[in-house]
């Protein structure tokens, strides 16, 4: 996996061949990590996209059930903030 600064989209030419290269780049703004850039193509992109929010779900799950963990069980407006942060 490589990193890229944010900064650094304006040279484009560089992003394509680092995504060639990596299949995955990590946007940073501030040194931290901000977003994440897969390589696609037209034949994958759907199980590409199906996969990732997949896995996003099953993060949220599981960070819910961490928490329930701790906290006891969530409230309804708890569940649904959640729902809602992960949609933003």
């Amino acid at each position: 996996m490589d990193y890229m600064a944010v900064n650094e989209l304006k040279r484009s030419k560089n992003l394509w061949a680092r995504l060639a290269k990596e299949k995955e780049v990590v946007l940073t703004k501030d040194g931290k990590p901000g977003a994440l850039m897969l390589e696609v193509t037209p034949e994958n992109l759907e199980t590409v996209v199906s996969a990732v929010r997949a896995a996003l779900f099953s993060e949220a799950v599981s960070r819910v059930r961490r928490r329930a963990a701790e906290r006891g069980v969530p409230s309804d407006d708890d569940i649904l903030a959640e729902i809602k942060a992960v949609r933003a």
